[in-house]
């Protein structure tokens, strides 16, 4: 059941949040992340998303909160840390954070709204893994799979471990008509495409619709964010092999690669992710209900975000095993959660 101290918890945190705004801090060096950001937390700050999120897992059941929870975080999206610590604060728990992204506002969101004397904290580097550890009831690991290997090694069995490690998330665009293209490049672009959300391919029932999206998209590859220099000379050699093989087996269409940006472009009939550029767009025209089944193949229990656009009885939603679905624009938009931090209870007693 909600306790007392949720709801001014959470008047607190939203304050809080909107004081940080307020000091327009830098989340992103890439505008366009930045701006997601910003607008994700102003969100948080202005709606009742977070009490919404609240009065569903928190009310209405029992449960109890994590005490300590230990944040390993070497993911590309801030935000996966800043909305752990807000629901931490809420529930009450201890946080330790470990994480790449580092940075002055997420300091200051760990700083104490309100009186509650809630611990949240930034642990030493050199500080070890089993000093991390120690009274630490919860450990949450969002990054690689090297990483997700490493802690599922060394937390002992009464430590709850939730893994987010990499997950594949993918578009499905049905019908005679195509999305506003500012919602795919949102969609795909955002964190570099480094996040679990961002779609690793997009799926067409309509040849004619994919070519236009094809050519749509390899006219604004030159202005899309520059990926890093080791990302970009990466792409450019898989593109030199894709192009290659287009010429001694042709597909759909020939890649393209900007030199400029690093961001590529594949458009093939066949669902073959090892002929997919890492970071871009890669389209594949056909039976997407099939080729959802490939990828639940060849990915299974990894696909997590599903971005919709079309009709929903062409939609091929029943052939999906993607954990959410979404429409186009929105694939970044998870809904805010508790549930890494509570454990419900089931209660079997009976009123006599």
């Amino acid at each position: 059941m909600m306790t007392d101290a949720v709801s001014p918890r959470i008047a607190a945190i939203k304050d809080h949040l909107s004081e940080i705004l307020s000091r327009k801090p830098v989340f992103s060096a890439d505008p366009a992340t930045h701006s997601f950001c910003q607008m994700r937390l102003q969100w948080l700050a202005d709606t009742r998303a977070i009490d919404t999120a609240a009065e569903s897992a928190l009310s209405g059941t029992q449960w109890y909160a994590a005490e300590h929870v230990l944040i390993i975080d070497n993911s590309y999206n801030p935000l996966t840390t800043a909305e752990l610590i807000i629901a931490a604060y809420i529930t009450g728990t201890a946080v330790r954070i470990r994480t790449r992204n580092h940075s002055d506002w997420l300091t200051m969101l760990c700083g104490q709204p309100g009186a509650d004397n809630i611990i949240c904290e930034f642990a030493d580097p050199a500080q070890s893994d089993a000093a991390l550890l120690r009274n630490t009831d919860t450990v949450v690991v969002t990054g690689t799979d090297a990483l997700i290997r490493h802690w599922r090694k060394i937390t002992p069995p009464h430590i709850r471990l939730i893994e987010n490690g990499p997950k594949i998330s993918a578009m499905a665009i049905c019908g005679s008509d195509l999305p506003a293209p500012e919602l795919i490049l949102w969609d795909t672009c955002l964190f570099f495409r480094s996040v679990s959300n961002s779609p690793r391919f997009i799926l067409l029932d309509s040849p004619m619709m994919a070519e236009r999206l094809y050519s749509s998209l390899s006219q604004v590859l030159d202005e899309l964010p520059r990926l890093p220099q080791h990302i970009r000379l990466l792409q450019m050699v898989k593109a030199r092999e894709l192009t290659l093989r287009h010429v001694l087996a042709p597909d759909f269409r020939p890649p393209v690669y900007s030199a400029v940006s690093g961001w590529g472009l594949t458009l093939q009939r066949e669902f073959e992710p090892a002929h997919w550029l890492p970071y871009g767009f890669n389209l594949i025209a056909g039976d997407p209900a099939e080729h959802l089944k490939l990828a639940a193949k060849h990915w299974p229990g990894q696909l997590q975000t599903l971005g919709c656009h079309g009709r929903p009885d062409l939609l091929p939603l029943r052939a999906s095993r993607f954990l959410r679905h979404c429409n186009t624009g929105q694939m970044h938009n998870q809904p805010f959660s508790f549930s890494a931090l509570i454990t419900p209870v089931q209660n079997d007693i009976r009123l006599r």
